[in-house]
């Protein structure tokens, strides 16, 4: 900050290059998938053929997804300790002779 309270106009322009940045970071996604979702609409609204393909490719798609979710789970369940965990637990004591 400058003396008169006004920030300095190089971090004014890096605020503004990271905020243009950042929409463009997740807008591109999302404006891919939405004109893919549009295409794949518009070209079932003309072809039936593309209509059940499309339905195909999504029972396919979220089997797949489900698949690697379950195998992922199982994999983090099986995953044994690199060290050894001390429980805590009291050592053995000796009886007393009846």
């Amino acid at each position: 900050m400058t003396p008169t309270g006004r920030p300095d106009r190089r971090w004014t322009r890096v605020g503004v290059a990271a905020v243009v940045a950042c929409g463009v970071c997740c807008a591109v996604p999302l404006i891919a998938v939405l004109s893919g979702i549009g295409v794949v609409a518009s070209l079932g609204a003309v072809l039936e053929v593309v209509e059940w393909l499309s339905v195909a490719l999504a029972v396919l798609a979220l089997g797949g997804a489900a698949l690697l979710w379950l195998r992922r789970r199982r994999r983090q369940a099986c995953q044994v300790p690199d060290r050894v965990v001390s429980l805590g637990m009291p050592g053995p004591t000796r009886r007393a002779p009846r």
